[in-house]
């Protein structure tokens, strides 16, 4: 399916070869969705439960991970397959730059690498009517978890965010703010939202 990109987010659209090029301070490239169902009030942001079996175990995030020099022309297209992966979305129109998080990934076999995270507001396909371009409910959304990979998915509130940020007690674990600063991101997506 093609997608389209926000003038303003045209830059993203070059060779994945040419922008890793440009950035060899850096040597891994992740890429991070997030997907609102904007026919629920107040909205909703589609959030994936992390597999027990991968690394940040029961960890919540939204759909992405590593582009692929193989497999990706561009970072946004990295960003269109990562979701389709993780989600079974399709990704109709990337919005809006969220965040750019770098950090350093300790390996298991030792030494460690710089990582770099471009985080994305993107639109899919399946969250708007085909006929009327209306947005769907997140009820009628179907997502598509890739096992190996993710346990739950869940369509959660701003608020609902909030009180896990501040509580152990609430309905999400975050992972360390080392680790892709999905939080503070998840909450400022919901700002860009609503600008």
């Amino acid at each position: 399916m093609t997608y389209t990109v926000a003038p303003h987010l045209q830059y993203f659209a070059v060779p994945l070869a040419s922008f890793i090029a440009a950035r060899p301070e850096m040597e891994g490239f992740g890429v991070g969705a997030y997907i609102f169902s904007r026919a629920d009030h107040p909205p909703r942001i589609l959030l994936l439960q992390r597999a027990e079996s991968d690394s940040m175990p029961g960890c919540w995030e939204g759909p992405g991970g590593a582009c692929e020099l193989d497999k990706d022309e561009t970072l946004l297209d990295s960003l269109v397959r990562e979701t389709f992966e993780e989600s079974g979305l399709h990704v109709s129109r990337v919005v809006e730059l969220v965040a750019v998080n770098c950090w350093e990934h300790h390996r298991r076999t030792g030494g460690k690498f710089r990582l770099v995270k471009y985080s994305f507001i993107v639109e899919a396909y399946e969250s708007l009517h085909l006929n009327t371009n209306e947005p769907v409910p997140a009820a009628q959304i179907p997502v598509q978890l890739e096992a190996t990979e993710h346990q739950h998915y869940d369509w959660a509130t701003e608020d609902n965010v909030q009180i896990s940020i501040k509580s152990t007690s609430g309905p999400y674990k975050f992972p360390y703010l080392s680790m892709g600063h999905q939080a503070p991101n998840i909450l400022r997506a919901f700002e860009l939202l609503k600008d």
